[in-house]
């Protein structure tokens, strides 16, 4: 990917955060499925698309999109982000699966615990 091209991405990943900071969920959702025709791998949409999907309770939906963004996030040196275990616990939960979702949390447990350096501190 070019760099102009890569520049634009990021561009557009952040209007979209901003307008999914803002509660803005239809504009954020126009952005990030934009991102996902120019780049279908972009894990940054996949999250945020997830996130979306599991705010308005859609929990079959969310999974979808966490696989997707797992198999992303597999390619990388350090894997995958722990959260995608805690996003993917939500889902399951949301689509009526409880034990499979306590087996994802304990997961996302055991992953952040052991990479504490990737989940960013609570603001107090």
């Amino acid at each position: 990917m070019a760099v102009l091209e890569r520049e634009c991405l990021e561009t557009l990943e952040i209007l979209g955060h901003v307008y999914f900071l803002q509660g803005r969920p239809r504009e954020a959702r126009i952005v990030f499925n934009g991102i996902l025709a120019l780049d279908e791998g972009n894990e940054s949409a996949l999250k945020h698309l997830a996130a979306l999907d599991l705010e308005e309770g859609d929990g079959r939906g969310a999974l979808r999109l966490l696989e997707a963004c797992a198999a992303q996030a597999g390619k990388q040196v350090d894997g995958p982000d722990p959260r995608l275990w805690l996003m993917r616990a939500k889902a399951l939960q949301l689509e009526g699966q409880n034990a499979e979702s306590g087996e994802n949390l304990a997961e996302y447990v055991r992953q952040s615990n052991k990479n504490k350096s990737r989940i960013p501190a609570e603001k107090e």
